[in-house]
């Protein structure tokens, strides 16, 4: 690096820093997928219990 050039600071943004993926989908949808599971678990086993 030359000691003309004008060094820029890096500038992150939050999702950036997590290590998220930016295109990907959150786990959200998957761990209410999940709850409804458990839900739909729990109501099969007092019914026959």
């Amino acid at each position: 690096m030359d000691q003309n050039e004008i060094r820029k600071p890096l500038v992150f943004s939050g999702e950036n820093v997590s290590g998220r993926d930016v295109e990907g989908s959150s786990l959200v949808p998957m761990l209410v997928v999940g709850l409804i599971l458990i839900a739909i678990g729990y109501a099969a086993v007092m019914i026959f219990v």
